[in-house]
């Protein structure tokens, strides 16, 4: 298989089906939830962090500042909110395709992990963080403090990919091995991108596929 035949046309994470994580909220707070946290994304990427304040998110969403403090407790706890909302996507994107992948394990999380590098690159969020000091909060979150970051991801991914491919005979932990080096790796890229996808695919598919293959 050609390296580019992973690739599909990429989209912006945000416009990807968005996973609450919350267990027992309403579905009325998640809603407004996720109206916050979305209005804050666009504000972010528009203006830069810097000059996003709650008085300005609670102006922009048409609530009081108290609402907002209530919902996210501060400026750090919505940055860290955003991040994870970023990486409750990426994990839905991982199950949406490794599910166009069946009984081909390394096709199928090469293909994902294209397509979210991708993605990642014309994500206007992203770009905001990974574009220079401004977005340093969020940054930080997702290298030098991205333990949130890995352990929501990994528990997310680990069953999808171990409910998509038993055929594998991976165990649960071996399933949580993989996943941890799948968005460890990922995490890299998005970072600091290694060149074009294409090119990626093929190293990113010579690694992942001998890992499953046992």
């Amino acid at each position: 298989m050609r390296p580019g035949q992973w690739l599909r046309r990429p989209s912006s994470l945000s416009s990807l089906p968005v996973k609450s994580g919350v267990a027992e909220e309403s579905p009325g707070r998640v809603r407004s939830r996720e109206r916050l946290l979305a209005a804050a994304a666009e504000l972010t990427s528009v203006g830069g962090w810097a000059s996003l304040t709650m008085g300005r998110l609670a102006a922009d969403l048409g609530v009081s500042r108290q609402t907002v403090y209530n919902e996210v407790g501060s400026k750090a706890g919505l940055a860290e909110a955003l991040v994870l909302r970023e990486t409750d996507k990426l994990a839905g994107t991982v199950g949406q395709i490794v599910a166009r992948h069946p009984g081909e394990a390394a096709e199928g999380v090469t293909a994902a992990f294209c397509h979210i590098v991708a993605a990642a690159r014309v994500n206007p969020l992203l770009k905001t963080v990974l574009g220079g000091q401004d977005g340093d909060e969020l940054l930080s979150l997702i290298t030098t403090r991205s333990q949130a970051v890995l352990e929501r991801a990994v528990t997310a991914v680990t069953p999808v990919l171990r409910a998509q491919y038993p055929e594998r005979g991976l165990s649960e932990e071996e399933w949580s091995v993989f996943a941890e080096t799948f968005v460890r790796l990922l995490l890299s890229h998005v970072v600091q991108p290694g060149g074009p996808v294409e090119r990626t695919a093929t190293s990113v598919r010579w690694v992942l596929g001998r890992m499953l293959d046992r």
